[in-house]
């Protein structure tokens, strides 16, 4: 299924976010001791020490160390004097009046982060393995018309499709802040053309008021990210670490190709965020 994008190498991590935009990173989680443990909250420090297993222990430095590193630089700070509010739903946000929104998700030892500017943005990644009961979890979460969609597919194109729509419906849910409490059923879209929202539950709003993108996180993953804003330009890149230091890819842009999508080009000094 083709996935509508053209790719326009932009800047490394432009100085600055417009409204109407997205960008999105990602980044490979590797030893956690790379990662800046410092940087976190006594309460970030505690969630670390309660999981009981180093894997998703050193996903979850990784994603504080990563946020905090990224939301840093684009909002000129110390990345340690960040601090977070959870929402009902369990919805991290920047606390203050920054501007700044953002979301986070991780799967399979990849980290991925999408940022807007003052409205909600969600983001979701899932890497591609077997389902058990397949058939009847894609008979509770999707649509009858996405569900139709996989009629047919052998079971590794069903799994793949289903992904696909799984983890734009789970952004969307991030975005919203209810989580599945949004009500995966009601949050439609089709694996045919380029990703849109055909229905989205009403207290969101107009389904053509929110922006949904497929992203080229790596082979083997599926991701996406929804923005609450018509339109929206949305632009990809990763992080990787480079000794001590935390290297920025450059952003490619999304569903563009025109060269009105051209941002700043004031490259941001990585060497400010040493990983240790």
């Amino acid at each position: 299924m083709p996935r509508h994008m053209d790719h326009e190498a932009l800047p490394p991590l432009p100085a600055t976010l417009a409204s109407g935009q997205v960008h999105v990173w990602h980044c490979e989680v590797g030893d956690s001791r790379a990662f800046r443990q410092e940087w976190l909250s006594a309460e970030e420090k505690a969630r670390a020490d309660r999981f009981s297993l180093a894997t998703p222990k050193a996903q979850f430095i990784a994603g504080r160390t990563i946020l905090r590193a990224v939301l840093g630089q684009y909002l000129g700070c110390d990345p340690a004097s960040l601090a977070f509010s959870i929402g009902e739903y369990g919805k991290p946000a920047l606390r203050g009046s920054h501007g700044l929104e953002f979301n986070i998700s991780h799967s399979g030892g990849r980290i991925i982060l999408a940022l807007a500017r003052d409205t909600p943005v969600g983001v979701d990644i899932e890497a591609r393995r077997r389902l058990a009961s397949l058939d009847t979890l894609a008979r509770r979460c999707l649509a009858p018309c996405e569900y139709a969609e996989l009629g047919g597919l052998d079971t590794d194109a069903m799994t793949r499709g289903f992904l696909r729509l799984w983890v734009r419906k789970e952004a969307l849910g991030k975005a919203s802040g209810r989580g599945m409490a949004l009500g995966l059923q009601h949050c439609v879209s089709s694996l045919e053309g380029p990703p849109r929202w055909l229905e989205i539950p009403p207290e969101l709003g107009p389904a053509g008021g929110w922006s949904l993108a497929e992203l080229p996180v790596m082979e083997g993953f599926e991701a996406a990210v929804t923005v609450h804003a018509a339109n929206a330009r949305c632009y990809c890149g990763g992080i990787e670490f480079e000794g001590e230091n935390l290297r920025f890819e450059n952003l490619k842009s999304l569903l563009y190709s025109t060269p009105d999508c051209v941002l700043g080009n004031a490259a941001a000094d990585s060497s400010r965020y040493p990983s240790r």
